[in-house]
C-alpha cells in the first residue's frame, strides 16, 4: 500500500505536499507522522486548530488483469487441460476508484490518473500462445469393412449434418480432420484409418 500525504494550512481549499517524514502503518490503514519535531508552519496551523490533513492511498486490489483462450475441441469427450501462464510483471491493470478525487480529474496540478489496462495486449499474447502450441487434440482408429484401396495419408475428414456416425457426432465447425495412418490388412480384408483432429485457433 502506498500514501501521497497534503496538508494544508488554513480554510482546506489550498493543498500542499507533505514534505515532512512519515511512515506507514503495518497494523492498519493510516500513517505516522515520525518527524522529530514538526515545522514552523504545520506547528503554528495546528495550535490555531486549522491543519488538515489528506490522503491518497494506493491499494493493491484483490483483482487480476486474466484471460482465457479456448484451443480444445467443443463438446468432446476429450479431458480439458488448463495451460495456466503467470506473468506478474509484463502486463498491468491499474484503475482510480470512483470515489477518488483523481478520478476524471481535471486539475492541472493533479494531472491525469496513472491508470493501465493491458487487457488485450494480454489476450493477443493468449492467442500466440495458443497457436504457437496447439497440437492434434483427438485420434481415431476406424476399421473399414473391406479392403478401400482410394485412402491417403493428408486426406482431409468431411461429415454430413445429416450422418448419424461418431465423427460427425463429435466434431465441431472449428476443428480440422485428416488421414494420418492408412494400413491395409489383406489377411482381415479391412484398412485400418487412423484419423486426427485439430481444434483450428480462432485468431
Amino acid at each position: 500500500m502506498g500514501y501521497f500525504l497534503e496538508v494544508t494550512y488554513d480554510d482546506g481549499e489550498h493543498w500542499l505536499q507533505y514534505l515532512g517524514a512519515f511512515e506507514n502503518r503495518l497494523d492498519e490503514c493510516g500513517i505516522w507522522l515520525s518527524s522529530d519535531r514538526l515545522d514552523v508552519f504545520t506547528y503554528v496551523a495546528a495550535m490555531k486548530g486549522v491543519l488538515k490533513f489528506r490522503l491518497t492511498a494506493s491499494v493493491a486490489s484483490d483483482e487480476r488483469l486474466s484471460c482465457e483462450i479456448a484451443d480444445g475441441p467443443v463438446n468432446s469427450v476429450v479431458p480439458v487441460v488448463d495451460r495456466i501462464f503467470t506473468l506478474p510483471r509484463q502486463f498491468r491493470y491499474r484503475s482510480v476508484t470512483g470515489k477518488s478525487n483523481f478520478a476524471n480529474s481535471q486539475n492541472e496540478v493533479l494531472g491525469e490518473a496513472d491508470e493501465a489496462d493491458d487487457s488485450e495486449a494480454l489476450r493477443e499474447y493468449i492467442r500466440r500462445q495458443a497457436a504457437g502450441t496447439i497440437e492434434p487434440n483427438e485420434s481415431f482408429e476406424v476399421k473399414t469393412l473391406h479392403l478401400s484401396l482410394d485412402y491417403s495419408p493428408g486426406d482431409a475428414i468431411v461429415s454430413s449434418p445429416e450422418s448419424r456416425d461418431l465423427l460427425g457426432l463429435k466434431t465441431d465447425n472449428r476443428s480440422i480432420a485428416w488421414l494420418e495412418r492408412v494400413q491395409m490388412d489383406f489377411t482381415k480384408q479391412c484398412t485400418n484409418l487412423k484419423i486426427v483432429r485439430k481444434r483450428i485457433p480462432q485468431l
